[in-house]
């Protein structure tokens, strides 16, 4: 049985595992939230501390065992989100106030200028020292000129050894010279009381107060019941706060730092050590991006080592996962603060890739660069075409990862978030290769808790919840089918992180997004994969992993690190398309001096305009459309049975109707098919083979999904069958009515106005309304009959009953229903939810414009167009 048939016959396995907030409850509520998620069809759950007032403590394990217990006895799994509160890395408390000999620690300089020549000069340096502080360094450097504070790279003395008690003599040559003093410090301005995430001792404090006790009292359970601990956005922590921006530079004060990373840099620098120090800092001339450039290259390795190496082999012993994610947002990946400085190191020793989408970072339509969400106005483009892709990539590339793709999804975007847009970005990030999904979040306190809502059930007070199950059902459903196989790459998109750190360098979601919207199948890789690259010269062709590519682009890019720039060379020998956006590197991320441009002369210069042509003209397509759609994801997928290609309509507005093209490369696979994940329906579809190219029509509504299966067997079904736009009207008297959730359902006409259909948001916001309505009315047929029924408007998701019995739901669009009716009068009524935003109006939900709440179109009977 394959993947597929595994579905179809209910088969499929749990990818979600959403957040349980522990508040220390009564038990009895906590159980009750438990049995919401399991009848919302989920199979695990992973729990959250943050709220709870006795993590670690006595009423910590009793909850713990209910939970453990609970989960047991239903055959459902556990993650732990790994610490008291967030992010990961306060340790349960051990680094209060940063009075810890392993609390975080940073490199700082203390700077003052003078004048020479001085013989015999004297300078008090004790009072600028910390009472916890490590003198590292003491250097003075000349300026260039007066008027900046550019230093001269080959004026440094090293005057640390002339520094007793606590004076620093020496003689100040001609010229103006700036000195500096370099010294540790656990207090600067970042998270004081938080490990040293560079510091593998430092770290080992999170294992002894966290994952050993859990394992200690669960020990039996881990491998079973017990599945994994989750790292929630752990970071260098070196700034207060999240500035997204955060490198290298006079601005940034403190940098993070410990013994192991200044013993990477002593070797590394040698007898540089001293003189590259206050580069950190400031400019330098030509070196400034080089020594930026090797201080982050060895900072995200040290963090590879004491964060997710040592995790990670801990876990890989006890028998569990490690996953988690780090912050992404607007490009902070690669950077310093709030993140950890290389996505594909800070992640690599997790069992699956993860990242987040929360705070309306990801809102249908908002691709653009500048984005207003709730904690920034950039990076649209990034939340876009990046975020996702850099998820799904890890996994593909590498094979510990066998594959899987997590995302914390939903968090934060307000009680405004309805079950449609939900849907939507599960689909976006489906479409992407994400196949784990933690939703955030499911909290047992009283309705409205204001902790980052939206909560799916929130004590019964939500009237979309009854549609989450479905929304569950749709996302298991549709990662099983895109996991335990192989995604079809055709291009590779090298990581920006190494490059940005030396210089100019251009965001890799620019060349990503120009494939997307080509459909163009592409992975982003680090030159720390492309190191590991095997080239199949006869395919031409390179692999990396299990995956494998014809092309590789790199964005524009001031400097490459050296052994990136080898491995390019070696694929341009192997005659695999290099392309270049924008022009050649200058010379090597390390600075050392090499000419590299005539090596390079054979890959291809090309601007983002004309990149996605340049490859297919070059390796042919492998998914093409008759006209061009930058809306429509593609994402094609090899399972055991056959072919899956995954295709998302992200337009807010615009409808696809078009003949797609599938090169399949052989001729095996000669039959097309619509998987309706939804309904869990499989459908045939009218398509061409010839030469091992498939052509298909494909038909998707704004914010629509479908997923083709390429087959080699013909299976007997029925045919998709579509509908127009526009149809009939219904003809009867319609009423409306509507119910508070707290109303037992008891619902009451409403007499707004003198039209049934109309906008009722004024109404909804003035009654604090949370609740259902219902449209109702009857239609009259001579005999039995199967109707379409349609609804135009924009929904948060619709249940239509018949004669009082359920015939269907739909939680995003098309909004249509195949309906079996009887010969006579039958009753028809279309229930519609609200979202709890108009009772609860939060601040979360202030950053999005809502569309009219209720039907503002009559519904329709509308006819097939296809068969």
């Amino acid at each position: 049985m394959d993947r597929l048939d595994q579905i179809r016959n209910h088969k499929e396995g749990n990818y979600i595992y959403p957040f349980l907030w522990m508040h220390g409850e009564p038990h009895k509520i906590l159980i009750r939230e438990l049995d919401r998620i399991r009848e919302a069809n989920i199979g695990a759950v992973c729990i959250e501390a943050r709220p709870h007032p006795d993590f670690g403590g006595e009423q910590w394990w009793e909850d713990m065992d209910v939970v453990m217990d609970y989960t047991r006895a239903h055959g459902m799994k556990v993650w732990l989100l790994d610490d008291d509160r967030f992010p990961t890395g306060h340790a349960n408390g051990i680094f209060t106030k940063g009075n810890h000999e392993l609390a975080n620690e940073f490199l700082t300089v203390w700077c003052t200028d003078t004048s020479g020549p001085l013989a015999n000069g004297s300078m008090l340096i004790q009072p600028v020292l910390r009472p916890d502080s490590r003198l590292v360094r003491v250097t003075a450097c000349k300026r260039i000129s007066s008027d900046s504070t550019d230093i001269e790279p080959e004026s440094w003395i090293d005057l640390t050894g002339q520094v007793k008690n606590g004076w620093l003599r020496f003689d100040v040559p001609d010229g103006l010279w700036r000195i500096f003093v370099f010294y540790t410090t656990h207090q600067g301005d970042g998270k004081l009381d938080y490990f040293n995430i560079i510091n593998s001792q430092s770290v080992k404090l999170l294992i002894d107060r966290v994952y050993q006790p859990h394992f200690d009292r669960y020990g039996d359970d881990f491998g079973k019941t017990f599945t994994g601990f989750f790292s929630d956005e752990p970071e260098f922590a070196n700034l207060p706060g999240y500035d997204f921006q955060a490198r290298l530079g006079k601005d940034m004060k403190f940098i993070p730092w410990s013994e192991e990373l200044e013993k990477r840099l002593e070797y590394r620098w040698g007898d540089n050590f001293t003189r590259n120090l206050p580069v950190l800092w400031y400019s330098c001339g030509e070196i400034t991006g080089h020594v930026r450039y090797e201080y982050m290259d060895e900072v995200t390795t040290q963090l590879k080592i004491s964060f997710s190496d040592q995790i990670g082999q801990w876990c890989k012993a006890h028998g569990v996962m490690h996953v988690g994610h780090i912050i992404e947002d607007d490009n902070s990946h690669g950077r310093l603060g709030c993140s950890t400085g290389h996505y594909f190191r800070s992640l690599s020793q997790m069992g699956m890739s993860g990242i987040d989408v929360v705070l309306l970072q990801v809102m249908p339509g908002m691709n653009q660069t500048v984005h207003q969400w709730v904690a920034s106005d950039r990076d649209g483009e990034f939340f876009h075409y990046g975020l996702g892709k850099m998820g799904s990539s890890l996994a593909h590339i590498d094979e510990n990862k066998n594959g899987n793709a997590m995302c914390e999804i939903f968090g934060a975007f307000g009680w405004q978030e309805g079950i449609t847009l939900m849907k939507w970005l599960a689909d976006h990030m489906l479409s992407r290769g994400i196949n784990h999904f933690v939703p955030h979040a499911f909290s047992p306190k009283s309705f409205p808790d204001s902790d980052c809502p939206p909560h799916f059930y929130a004590g019964g007070r939500q009237p979309q919840y009854h549609y989450f199950g479905d929304l569950m059902n749709y996302m298991n459903r549709l990662s099983h089918l895109f996991s335990e196989g192989r995604y079809i790459s055709q291009a590779a998109v090298l990581y920006h992180a190494d490059a940005e750190w030396a210089g100019e360098a251009m965001l890799f979601q620019k060349p990503v997004r120009v494939l997307l919207e080509n459909q163009i199948d592409c992975d982003i890789i680090s030159a720390d994969a492309l190191l590991k690259t095997s080239i199949m010269a006869k395919d031409r062709a390179f692999q990396i992993g299990p995956q494998s590519y014809k092309a590789l682009v790199i964005p524009f890019s001031q400097y490459l690190p050296a052994q990136a720039v080898d491995m390019v060379i070696s694929l341009l020998k192997s005659e695999i398309p290099v392309y270049f956006i924008d022009g050649l590197p200058e010379g090597i991320c390390e600075g050392q001096e090499r000419e590299i441009r005539t090596p390079l002369l054979g890959s291809e210069v090309v601007s983002l305009s004309n990149l996605a042509s340049a490859i297919e003209n070059k390796i042919g397509f492998s998914v093409r459309t008759a006209a061009s759609l930058p809306d429509l994801r593609t994402y094609r997928y090899q399972y055991d049975g056959g072919t899956a290609l995954y295709c998302f309509n992200e337009s807010t507005g615009d409808t696809i109707d078009t003949e797609v093209e599938i090169n399949l490369e052989t001729n095996q696979l000669q039959y097309c098919y619509r998987y309706h994940a939804f309904e869990n329906q499989l459908y045939r579809i009218p398509s061409k083979q010839r030469n091992g190219i498939i052509k298909a029509r494909l038909q998707l509504e704004p914010g629509e999904a479908a997923v083709y299966i390429l087959k080699k067997e013909k299976d007997i079904l029925p045919y998709y069958v579509s509908y127009g736009q526009s149809g009939r009207k219904l003809g009867g008297p319609w009423k409306l009515s509507y119910a508070n959730i707290d109303d037992d359902a008891n619902f009451k006409e409403l007499y707004y106005g003198d039209q049934v259909f109309q906008d009722l948001t004024d109404w909804a916001a003035k009654n604090k309304f949370n609740g259902y309505l219902r449209y109702e009315t009857e239609v009259y047929f001579v005999k039995d009959k199967r109707e379409c029924l349609r609804i135009t408007d924009t929904l948060n998701g619709m249940e239509i009953f018949v004669n009082g019995v359920v015939s269907g739901r739909r939680i995003g669009p098309p909004y249509y229903l195949e309906i079996p009716f009887k010969e006579g009068r039958n009753r028809i009524c279309i229930e519609i939810a609200s979202t709890p935003v108009f009772a609860a109006g939060d601040d979360w939900s202030a950053l999005t414009v809502l569309p009219p709440f209720g039907l503002i179109n009559e519904p329709e009977f509308c006819e097939p167009i296809c068969e």
